[in-house]
């Protein structure tokens, strides 16, 4: 009498090896995906730190004190600021018309110690403290990859678009934070507040 052999067919193991890597693909995509997410989250956070930090900052200072802080005065030229990169934003940029800006996107950073910071435009040092969170230790890539804080003034008065930035009735200050998310991404988060000249 032949004996039976107990076991599982070709069919049954692959079948098996199948189900099994579309489960752990899946599982492996969730990973990654949860990684990056918590990742994106950290870096949206710490921009909001850092944005409520320079509301209230910004929330100290008068129209007159932007102005010596900044280095804006009647002679700085109002122009179209382009903001470009931006996620969501028709053709990937955003326009304020009539605005100075001041960023630190060309300011030199040096990595190694005393890590400062060579800036223009910011002659009471506010940009480059503002900056200094973001770039612990000169390192342009420990919190955020290649940060940039911008700041875009308004000045504005109902009747008057054009208005000079001492003459002007409000002043609106747009801040924003960016970083290169990925190669081929970058991130902004952006705040708004707005001084009344007196």
């Amino acid at each position: 009498m032949k004996s039976r052999q107990h076991g599982y067919s070709l069919i049954e193991v692959l079948v098996a090896m199948a189900i099994t890597s579309i489960v752990l693909l899946t599982v492996v995509t969730l990973f990654y995906m949860g990684r990056k997410n918590v990742y994106s989250g950290k870096q949206m956070t710490v921009a909001a730190a850092s944005g409520t930090q320079i509301l209230e900052d910004l929330s100290t200072m008068t129209a007159q004190d932007l102005g010596n802080n900044f280095n804006l005065t009647d002679a700085t030229a109002l122009t179209t600021v382009t903001l470009q990169g931006v996620p969501g934003a028709p053709g990937g940029q955003i326009s304020f018309d009539n605005s100075i800006a001041r960023d630190t996107s060309a300011w030199t950073v040096a990595t190694t110690s005393p890590y400062t910071i060579t800036s223009s435009n910011d002659p009471n040092g506010y940009m480059t403290k503002w900056l200094r969170t973001l770039i612990p230790q000169g390192d342009q890539s420990s919190v955020m990859l290649k940060p940039v804080i911008g700041l875009i003034f308004t000045p504005r008065n109902p009747t008057d678009v054009n208005k000079k930035f001492t003459t002007a009735q409000f002043i609106r200050a747009r801040i924003y934070i960016s970083w290169q998310e990925s190669a081929e991404r970058r991130r902004y988060a952006f705040f708004d507040t707005t001084k009344v000249n007196r």
